[in-house]
């Protein structure tokens, strides 16, 4: 993902530090500035404005070395040139520096470009709109930098933060003891210069100030908790569901219904956890963490059922995404006939959507389906039953295209096919799809973008997983292809 991406970028620009560069020169030098760089401060703007091209180049390379470990956006000052020979990861520029297109044209698409505000009426000019963030400067007097404009002061900050939807950095004597009320008025970055630069102890002053932050606006990150059975060999069930929230940037959460000797061949012996504790794990974690969606899948036994109905009672404004896991991809039957019945009565009308396979479904209607005009068809029986909306999954149906198909009381709502992959590794899939689901739900998105965005999630896992070798049987999917980081829910402005 491209340090562009605004979403990459406001993490990056967070604790913003601007330097001279003077102490890039020597080993004593560079250990402090390690300090910081791996003490929470996420992006370097180096300010020299006397040394020549040369020192310049070669303490950018320097500044670039010491922050790859620690993913730290480094930022010239002013100097272009600079940016471009040392092979920084953008440039800031003032009003009266290099014009914002004619940056663009020499450091490329991927570099990130800054531009500063001094006055309210540049925030919508064509070079603010072009620039990847702005920075609002100064927010106070400061000693730093002179014959700048007139201070914004907090009002002027949060008028700005108001006023547009841009990347926002604020800058000019913010110190420790006014970083709580700037990081609280929206900003996406806060800039210090001598709050840093002038400490002992980089790394302690660097540390200090991001759990500051971190107390003044916490995040707050959607969490989906999965209700589901354990498979110890890691593929499918809590295993597939915790590493599928965790790729798509949730925090998961985990009630297990059930421990099973597992392996890619098969499963040898399940051993139930007493519906009783079942019910204090959901309790334990939704009465203090919360969430904001849940997954459902193997629920062995009647109690099971009926402790997870309560949980739904309780909680029936939380998305729920039913995956009932009848039988495992080796063929294995995981649930009993009375048990399947009561699932039917009493969780169908309580969840958001169900997503069976094509057996699960024909266990669900008790009949053989064959094709995909009768699995469509059984799932309208489903939603005749109470069930809000059916996922028909094609995976299990003969031909080379296969179609997973979206319905709800008002009929089809989404559809999408794709050739059949030749793989042994799909243990997992059908855990990994109902989790990629209810992720996206928790991140507040409607329930047929959740299901197109994680039917595409779970195709790329099966195309990255197709050379994996685990075991004798039926492999996992690569869940981690392409990993989102944990990121607030609260991420867009005015």
């Amino acid at each position: 993902m491209s340090d562009r991406d605004p979403g990459v970028l406001r993490q990056r620009l967070r604790l913003y530090w601007v330097m001279d560069g003077s102490d890039l020169d020597s080993p004593s030098g560079q250990a402090r500035v390690s300090d910081a760089l791996q003490s929470g401060v996420s992006c370097v703007q180096l300010r020299d404005k006397h040394s020549d091209t040369r020192v310049l180049i070669e303490r950018t390379r320097t500044l670039l070395r010491l922050a790859a470990p620690w993913r730290v956006l480094v930022i010239v000052n002013d100097r272009v040139d600079v940016a471009l020979a040392a092979g920084a990861h953008g440039v800031h520029l003032g009003q009266s520096d290099t014009p914002l297109v004619q940056a663009r044209q020499w450091l490329g698409e991927h570099a990130v470009i800054g531009l500063s505000i001094e006055h309210p009426d540049q925030l919508h000019s064509p070079e603010a709109l072009a620039a990847d963030y702005l920075a609002i400067s100064p927010v106070f007097d400061t000693p730093t930098k002179t014959n700048t404009a007139p201070a914004w002061g907090l009002a002027g900050l949060r008028q700005a933060r108001q006023a547009t939807p841009a990347l926002l950095v604020a800058i000019g004597g913010i110190d420790a003891a006014r970083l709580p009320e700037v990081w609280a008025s929206g900003v996406d970055g806060v800039a210090v210069v001598r709050a840093i630069s002038d400490s002992t102890d980089t790394g302690a002053a660097s540390a200090h100030l991001r759990s500051l932050m971190a107390q003044a606006r916490p995040w707050r990150v959607p969490r989906v908790l999965s209700i589901a059975g354990s498979d110890s060999g890691g593929g499918a069930g809590i295993q597939a569901d915790l590493k599928t929230m965790a790729a798509l940037g949730c925090h998961g959460m985990s009630a297990v219904t059930a421990l099973t000797a597992q392996n890619s061949v098969g499963v040898q012996a399940i051993h139930a956890a007493p519906p009783a504790f079942l019910a204090q794990q959901i309790q334990s974690v939704l009465g203090d963490i919360g969430a904001d969606a849940l997954k459902i899948g193997m629920l062995h036994d009647e109690a099971t059922v009926d402790v997870v109905a309560q949980a739904l009672r309780q909680y029936p404004a939380l998305p729920a995404v039913l995956d009932p896991v009848m039988v495992a991809t080796s063929g294995d039957a995981l649930i009993t006939p009375p048990t399947v019945r009561r699932l039917r009565e009493q969780l169908f009308g309580a969840c958001t959507v169900i997503t069976p396979n094509l057996d699960e479904l024909g266990l669900l209607v008790e009949r053989r389906i064959e094709g995909l005009g009768d699995a469509l068809a059984a799932a309208r029986q489903l939603i005749d039953q109470g069930a809000p909306a059916v996922l028909v999954k094609g995976g299990h149906l003969p031909g080379s295209q296969l179609t997973d198909t979206l319905i709800d009381t008002s009929g089809v709502r989404w559809q999408r096919s794709a050739p059949r992959l030749i793989s042994q590794n799909l243990h997992g899939t059908g855990c990994s799809l109902s989790s990629a689901i209810a992720a996206h739900l928790a991140q507040g998105v409607n329930l047929v973008e959740a299901v197109d965005a994680a039917h595409i999630w779970v195709r790329n896992a099966m195309l990255q997983g197709l050379d994996l070798r685990l075991g004798a049987g039926h492999g996992p999917l690569n869940h981690f292809h392409h990993p989102l980081a944990l990121m607030p829910l609260e991420t867009s402005h005015a």
